[in-house]
């Protein structure tokens, strides 16, 4: 922690750089796989951390959940229409859904493997 607060005191500039250059890059992916696919790769890169950390799940599912609130009240400023591509998923449902959809499929497979198919 002592060393980030060096780097951040002695080289402001690095810090502000890789900031915006992560910024930068966030946007690019967003522009080039678009709303839905972004959104999913999140989805899909938190389910790899929760897969590798369960006891967490409930902690970045919340956190998700908290941001997309966040974000939602200040889009709710804005005039109506003008900002509807900009709202967030919930990412609570979309957890909830990939959770059943999981169960299912290892239902199925449970039962293919039951039949000797």
């Amino acid at each position: 922690m002592a060393a980030f607060v060096l780097l951040i005191l002695l080289r402001p500039w690095l810090v502000f750089g890789i900031v915006f250059l992560t910024g930068f890059i966030m946007v690019g992916v967003l522009l080039i796989t678009g709303y839905d696919g972004f959104w999913q790769g999140v989805i899909r890169v938190s389910q790899w951390y929760i897969k590798r950390r369960p006891e967490r799940a409930q902690a970045v599912y919340q956190k998700l959940d908290r941001f997309a609130v966040r974000w939602d009240a200040i889009l709710d400023h804005f005039p109506e229409g003008s900002v509807d591509g900009l709202y967030l998923p919930d990412f609570g449902e979309l957890a909830t859904v990939d959770a059943r959809h999981e169960d299912a499929v290892e239902r199925r497979m449970a039962g293919l493997s039951e039949n000797g198919a």
